[in-house]
């Protein structure tokens, strides 16, 4: 079985701009998937993230930098070929662009593998679960929606069966996210978890200020208080904050993570296989996180394809916490099989059935 044709795919929704966070309006989703197909006609099927830049310098680097270097390879041997393309990165890039082409290319050459030898790919990575917990991401800014509105929105998660959720902060001045999030506790009840995320938005005095002002409402973890690159910032923020820091789910590659880690600057450890290196790196992430006595939760806000691709890992990892369930970003469910994301009682969501990540979804069909 050998690779014979990688396919790339752009797809673009356009949005009213009606919701935002405190960083980013969404006028546009762009998605770029990819396919690998094997000369016996196997397709396996892939995602890198694009948040919110344009996808034309991603579409490029698969097609002229990662692709070519996988026509003739066997795609069994997936964890030698990551090995080859990203040891490349080395006088290029090892973050950014080069890291979600070879994240993309990373999900689809499990799906495939996991459709050749017929079997789900969380099986292939050793199975610890076949049940997911997921926490319901919402809580969005939106255009005439006030606290009643907001706390009505992410009530009606708990009715769909989740038992965690997750808002947005840091969007407007403190004391009306302070009402917000009192709002949505008294809405949701004591039971339920909390979490709060500010996409990079603060510093580290209102950061500090904001986890102080949240505490009394039993916040399970902040999300992304201060810029990505103040690590040292960041780890201040954890070690003074009654509320445990997660993060980030922008970084990419181990040894950004282990920058993360050393420091202690998350007690959430968060990555995305679209971004981070694909499932191949997120294994090695979540079992340096797990050498730190540290949780790992998985980001994941765009397609279905993502999702399934997070499930399948995610029910790997004896270290798990979470699988980010989006209520936003759900590009491409309508692809996927019906019941593929159901929640059961507390959240918890299996793999789609199936070899690979369970999924039957091809490039014509788009």
């Amino acid at each position: 079985m050998k690779i014979q044709r990688v396919v790339t795919k752009h797809l673009a929704f356009e949005l009213d701009d009606r919701f935002w966070n405190s960083q980013q309006r969404w006028a546009k989703k762009d998605i770029v998937l990819v396919f690998i197909e094997t000369d016996n006609g196997l397709v396996g099927i892939g995602e890198g993230w694009t948040p919110g830049a344009s996808p034309k310098a991603l579409i490029q680097t698969i097609e002229d930098d990662v692709g070519p270097r996988l026509i003739g390879q066997d795609p069994r041997y997936q964890t030698k070929i990551f090995a080859e393309v990203w040891k490349t990165t080395a006088l290029n890039a090892r973050r950014g662009i080069l890291s979600i082409a070879l994240s993309a290319v990373d999900l689809a050459l499990w799906d495939l593998v996991g459709k050749a030898l017929q079997a789900p790919v969380y099986q292939l990575l050793g199975a610890f679960t076949d049940q997911v917990p997921c926490y319901a991401s919402a809580g969005l800014y939106g255009k005439d929606k006030d606290e009643k509105v907001l706390a009505e929105e992410m009530q009606g998660y708990l009715a769909q069966g989740f038992t965690d959720i997750k808002m947005k902060v840091g969007g407007v001045p403190l004391e009306d996210d302070v009402q917000r999030v009192k709002s949505v506790r008294d809405a949701i009840g004591t039971k339920a978890r909390l979490m709060v995320d500010a996409n990079y938005s603060l510093n580290v005095p209102k950061a500090l200020k904001m986890a102080h002002a949240f505490e009394p409402h039993e916040i399970y973890w902040l999300e992304a208080p201060v810029s990505p690159d103040d690590v040292g910032g960041q780890a201040k923020v954890n070690a003074l904050s009654p509320i445990p820091v997660c993060g980030n789910e922008t970084e990419t590659g181990i040894d950004r993570f282990r920058e993360l880690i050393t420091q202690r600057a998350v007690e959430f450890v968060q990555f995305d296989i679209a971004a981070c290196g694909g499932i191949s790196e997120g294994r090695r992430i979540a079992d340096l996180a797990a050498a730190f006595h540290l949780p790992c939760t998985l980001h994941a806000s765009s397609t279905g394809i993502l999702l399934a691709a997070s499930l399948h890992l995610a029910a790997s990892l004896p270290n798990l916490d979470s699988v980010e369930y989006h209520m936003f970003h759900q590009w491409l469910f309508d692809k996927c099989p019906p019941e593929a994301f159901k929640p059961d009682k507390g959240g918890l969501v299996r793999p789609p059935d199936g070899p690979g990540f369970g999924l039957e979804i091809h490039y014509d069909d788009l």
